[in-house]
């Protein structure tokens, strides 16, 4: 009895290592932390999914593109104004990119010019994801067999730049940051308007633009400068629209139009250079008071988004204001 009594401790702390051990053997799995952590990839991965809308549906790629090429100029300065600076796009017709552009872009490669992009040359910046419009439908197959290709509608007929700005964020659901974008264009704006506003008020302008014959432009492309910044529209004034853009000016109509002030794109030194030595020219009151302003076309015309935009708003603060 004395035997048992002695070996009664020792047989309680066996039967409580025992109970402990069992415990130990009922934890759950170690396979669990696994399964957390795909969870946890797969959650990433869905954040990082890419999608779009365009002209032909909504479309989702695994992730986000690094290497975009565009196709057009006024998109390449839409996507670098949202944050998604183009690996690859086209040359301007007076710059390998339009001035405006060039510090976004100057290490891009070029694949071609708009209108005429190599699809060879397309090919072989491997990009991962290919925006264009659709000017260029007929090449939507061919673009789409090199990568995913967006296809918005041709900005060009829009209303206005910022209309144009809208429509290619919303395609990428980055309406918020376009909202941004044009708040700041429209406060530098707003500055602009008041260093020249004395400079404009009263005073004639004509937007002029020498091709292969002489375009007289108007409230379709350049409303805000009469609207906005208070030039006055000359009393022979251009009737525009989407379709049509400008009028085709005879040289003998100069004389009635005759404004104070002319801002001139200069595509064609020929037919300038004879305009120059016409009398019907030399007797213009802004030729005759070196109020010709030449401007570029890149911005002026190839531009419609909201860096071209801005290097207007530079143009005409450095035209008109008061020195």
């Amino acid at each position: 009895m004395n035997v048992i009594r002695k070996m009664l401790p020792m047989l309680m702390l066996m039967l409580l290592a025992g109970l402990l051990a069992g415990c130990n053997k009922e934890q759950p799995p170690a396979t669990e932390q696994p399964t957390n952590q795909q969870s946890q990839t797969e959650s990433s991965q869905k954040d990082t999914a890419f999608t779009f809308t365009d002209t032909k549906g909504e479309h989702s790629l695994p992730q986000q593109p690094k290497q975009i090429a565009t196709t057009v100029t006024y998109l390449t300065d839409h996507m670098i104004a949202l944050g998604m600076t183009p690996t690859a796009t086209v040359k301007s017709q007076n710059e390998d990119f339009p001035l405006y552009l060039k510090p976004y872009v100057n290490d891009a490669k070029i694949i071609g010019a708009q209108g005429q992009v190599s699809m060879e040359t397309l090919l072989d910046a491997s990009p991962d994801l290919i925006i264009t419009d659709t000017n260029s439908k007929d090449k939507y197959e061919n673009y789409s067999k090199i990568a995913p290709t967006v296809m918005l509608e041709n900005g060009y007929v829009a209303p206005n730049w910022e209309e144009a700005f809208r429509a290619t964020a919303a395609a990428f659901g980055l309406d918020a940051k376009a909202a941004e974008v044009i708040q700041s264009y429209e406060a530098q704006k707003a500055k602009t308007i008041e260093r020249i506003k004395d400079q404009a008020k009263g005073k004639t302008l004509m937007v002029l633009r020498i091709r292969n014959d002489i375009r007289y432009y108007g409230d379709m492309d350049y409303r805000w400068l009469y609207d906005d910044f208070g030039f006055t529209r000359p009393s022979v004034f251009p009737v525009t629209s989407a379709d049509n853009r400008y009028e085709v000016l005879s040289i003998e109509k100069l004389p009635q139009i005759d404004p104070d002030f002319i801002l001139l794109v200069n595509d064609n030194d020929a037919i300038y250079n004879d305009l120059q030595d016409m009398a019907l020219w030399k007797n213009m009151k802004a030729v005759k008071n070196n109020q010709v302003y030449p401007v570029s076309s890149d911005s002026w015309f190839g531009g419609y988004g909201p860096h071209a935009a801005t290097s207007m708003l530079d143009d005409l603060a450095r035209l008109f204001e008061k020195k």
